[in-house]
């Protein structure tokens, strides 16, 4: 496989040194200032860190909680508790598509949600685009359902069964205003298995062929992940962090680097769109109705030991970290992350997204997501 035709979308994870092709070895690139080297595997770049990379290659969870007990080798607690996701996302992948993402086959409790997360999307880039062209980013970006929205949109011979089907078709549906104006879609997952399998899903739906031309996976660390601001200046960077990837950022300080990391990506003109989970839902809701059959069997259980219901944070068999927020607590994590010019919105002020009737009605709306969604967007 070539990769002379691939885009170095990114900087580098350590140092945000320029990244350039290894003449050697022509699917690697390096950083010219601090000489680290990633992989372009196939059809994504592989931007984890060299010690993050190690860690989960070469020692199994056992190792890593005596090095951590013990205060051994060179990671530090962040480290450790990203690494505790990406292992709780093993295997994963295929389920949490179909189970959790799919547009028509998710389970309601997601699937409700994420369509609305979905129309209020479009429905900003749609304002945007009438006068700029923009650069999208999903931080958290899964198994790609955002790639294959917007490739939809961008690519007219994709998505055929979702731009047939009369529930999706219009969502899907080709623009002529998004393949013209919207210049790159990225997604960012720390996950190397949900990265892998949106490329292949991308493949599968038609839009294969604007994979690291157009349409980016990307595995590496949100908090750590630098655009290679060149490629992109003149364009409106819209980054968005959606369906609870935020609360699953396994503490505060992690929380707060991933809004700031948003802003440095959004900088010097752009828009950040986070959604979360609203912690007023957490016993009623969370606890009792949200991780039904389809969830569990895709990111396990909860564990009744190890669920705090004071600060809304669960934890389930297969190690996936879930906290649902207060309005305020968004506050306080945008404040920290100094980002000043926000708006958050929860079931006192969202208002429903007319024009997509057949995806989610506006009824809908205000009975199924409202009441436990916050959505806070920031002008950067």
């Amino acid at each position: 496989m070539s990769f002379s035709n691939h885009r170095i979308i990114a900087n580098c994870s350590l140092c945000d040194g320029t990244l350039r092709f290894d003449e050697s070895h022509k699917n690697k690139v390096y950083c010219s200032r601090c000489k680290t080297g990633y992989d372009f595997k196939g059809d994504y770049l592989n931007m984890l860190s060299p010690h993050i990379r190690n860690e989960i290659c070469t020692k199994g969870m056992l190792a890593r909680k005596i090095q951590q007990s013990l205060h051994l080798g060179r990671l530090s607690k962040n480290d450790h508790d990203l690494i505790k996701g990406i292992v709780a996302s093993k295997n994963m992948a295929r389920q949490y598509f179909k189970n959790v993402v799919h547009p028509t086959e998710a389970a309601w409790s997601a699937r409700s949600y994420e369509r609305f997360e979905e129309i209020f999307i479009i429905n900003h880039l749609d304002s945007i685009l009438k006068t700029k062209k923009i650069t999208f980013v999903d931080v958290g970006s899964g198994p790609g359902r955002y790639l294959i929205l917007l490739g939809s949109k961008i690519s007219q011979n994709s998505c055929k069964d979702f731009k047939k089907n009369p529930e999706t078709a219009k969502l899907y549906g080709y623009d002529k205003t998004y393949e013209n104006k919207l210049s790159s879609v990225i997604g960012i997952d720390y996950s190397e298995e949900m990265v892998s399998y949106s490329a292949r899903l991308l493949k599968k739906y038609g839009l294969g062929k604007l994979l690291n031309t157009r349409i980016f996976p990307v595995n590496g660390i949100a908090q750590n992940f630098h655009l290679n601001d060149k490629l992109f200046s003149g364009t409106h960077k819209v980054i968005v962090c959606t369906f609870q990837t935020l609360g699953n950022q396994e503490n505060t300080e992690l929380q707060i680097q991933m809004l700031k990391s948003m802003k440095k990506l959004a900088s010097p003109s752009g828009t950040i769109i986070v959604s979360v989970f609203n912690k007023k839902l957490f016993r009623d809701f969370g606890l009792k109705k949200f991780y039904g059959r389809e969830v569990k069997r895709t990111v396990g259980e909860i564990v009744t030991s190890k669920q705090d219901v004071q600060n809304a944070i669960l934890r389930t068999s297969k190690g996936v970290y879930s906290k649902w927020f207060s309005k305020e607590d968004l506050e306080d994590l945008f404040s920290g992350a100094k980002i000043s010019r926000y708006t958050i919105m929860d079931s006192k002020s969202l208002e429903p997204i007319s024009g997509y009737e057949q995806y989610l009605k506006s009824e809908e709306q205000r009975k199924d997501v409202f009441p436990r969604a916050i959505v806070g967007v920031a002008k950067i």
